[in-house]
């Protein structure tokens, strides 16, 4: 990959899951086993998660393009999944959500945060000396 590819695809991951969770919400619910009418009355739950990915990438692809600063918007992005990575395998282990769901959810955010570490290290080195971010190749 060079070096915009692992941002670009950062970017568009993220807009995709959250235009998905904005139009899609009750079919992503579903999917972690929840009734139809309960997914119905919470839909608005992954509207919010899915307005905020679509934020998020859509944020980090107008950096990307416009030349602007992505270190940022993939830190960001890397705590908001490690966070989701944390709440899925919390109520998996729980018993708030069915086991295969709620891992497949958890390496799904895990994923993303495996991404956006990589692209930060790879991409985005820190100055050891400074503890700045150094200028990306």
């Amino acid at each position: 990959m060079t070096n915009r590819a692992p941002i670009l695809l950062n970017g568009l991951t993220r807009t995709t899951v959250g235009l998905t969770a904005l139009t899609r919400p009750v079919r992503i619910i579903r999917a972690t086993g929840v009734d139809r009418v309960t997914a119905e009355k919470i839909a608005w739950l992954a509207r919010l998660a899915g307005i905020r990915d679509l934020a998020l990438g859509a944020g980090l692809l107008h950096a990307q393009l416009t030349g602007a600063p992505t270190r940022g918007w993939l830190f960001t992005g890397l705590l908001a999944d490690a966070a989701d990575a944390a709440v899925f395998t919390h109520a998996t282990t729980r018993r708030q959500l069915p086991p295969a769901a709620g891992t497949a959810m958890a390496a799904a955010a895990a994923g993303g945060v495996a991404l956006a570490a990589t692209t930060l290290t790879r991409h985005h080195p820190t100055n050891t000396r400074t503890g700045t971010a150094a200028p990306a190749a």
